[in-house]
């Protein structure tokens, strides 16, 4: 994502000779989205249609969740300069972002047959169109899409992680394990030693996870959800008393660190883990509820799905929360 319009260099080191805090306070009174709607409204008034304004507008229209808006603007944009891979790639995850699949896929294919693409904005396309397809329930040629983004851009995390939820989806576990470890060696992410890990319990292999997990538990300074890896790894050991001592113990450092009002669905999701492996089923429903209702995705969905014996959503009026 394109930031909101910089501030130049030269105006912020007068503004903190002149005075920080004075500097700070127009900063401040300024740095809303309206504002600079506004800001944006006017230029285009008098300067006319600019493709660098209009995008400038619809990131502001997004962040205040005007979908249309952005994406009438970025479709300006586009008319103005329709070989721009940028504006293309900001339409199309502004369309998908509102359900349009249909759409988003049209603005992706034209992205793709842009000539002189750099590998990392080839990659950056393909991602889009995994997720259209994801949406669209088109797993296997989403995980095709997430292949081939890192074929193209070998450091991109967030294709390894993408990739790998799609692999435990469609059960290739033994591919999904063999996906994270490549991912590990090119870029060294410790978010995909973890999501290892959770490829090794998901394939049951129990020893081989607990050994991958006892040095991160070590180095861990909130342990809690180690411990409830190693309580999963452990319960397939049939160690059935160290796993629920583990358990007891990440339950109790979860609940100290859960806010007192707001809601944060990782606590949740890890509270009902450790609800659920404690035969607590229940308790363990209500928090992935609660997780799903805040922001938890498809994960908190589908626990609730599992626990209950159902293939629907069991409640009404529930709504997958945006990314």
């Amino acid at each position: 994502m394109i930031p909101r319009s910089a501030i130049p260099i030269g105006s912020l080191l007068s503004g903190c000779l002149l005075g920080g805090l004075l500097f700070l306070g127009e900063v401040e009174a300024h740095e809303g989205p309206e504002h600079e709607i506004e800001e944006l409204s006017e230029r285009l008034m008098r300067e006319g249609d600019r493709a660098d304004l209009l995008l400038e507008r619809a990131i502001e229209y997004r962040v205040l969740g005007r979908w249309a808006e952005a994406a009438r603007d970025l479709q300006r944009a586009v008319r103005l300069t329709p070989t721009d891979g940028l504006l293309l790639r900001e339409l199309a995850q502004i369309e998908l972002q509102r359900g349009r699949v249909s759409e988003a896929l049209t603005w992706v294919g034209q992205a793709l047959q842009l000539p002189g693409q750099l590998p990392a904005e080839r990659a950056a396309v393909l991602m889009i169109r995994s997720q259209c397809r994801v949406a669209a329930g088109a797993w296997t040629k989403a995980l095709e899409d997430c292949s081939e983004a890192l074929h193209h851009d070998p450091q991109r995390v967030s294709a390894y992680l993408e990739r790998s939820a799609l692999q435990r989806r469609l059960r290739r576990h033994r591919e999904r394990i063999s996906g994270l470890e490549e991912g590990i060696r090119q870029t060294g992410a410790g978010l995909l030693v973890a999501e290892r890990v959770e490829a090794l319990l998901d394939d049951g292999q129990w020893t081989r996870a607990l050994e991958a997990i006892e040095p991160e538990l070590n180095a861990a300074r909130l342990q809690g959800t180690w411990k409830l890896r190693r309580a999963r790894a452990l319960q397939g050991l049939a160690r059935r008393t160290e796993a629920d001592q583990d358990l007891r113990s990440a339950l109790e450092e979860i609940e100290s660190r859960m806010p007192a009002v707001v809601r944060e669905p990782s606590l949740l999701m890890d509270r009902g883990r450790a609800r659920e492996l404690l035969g607590q089923t229940e308790a363990a429903i209500q928090d992935y509820r609660a997780a799903a209702e805040c922001g938890g995705g498809d994960e908190a969905l589908q626990a609730v799905q599992r626990l209950q014996g159902r293939a629907s959503s069991p409640w009404g009026g529930l709504r997958r929360a945006p990314r």
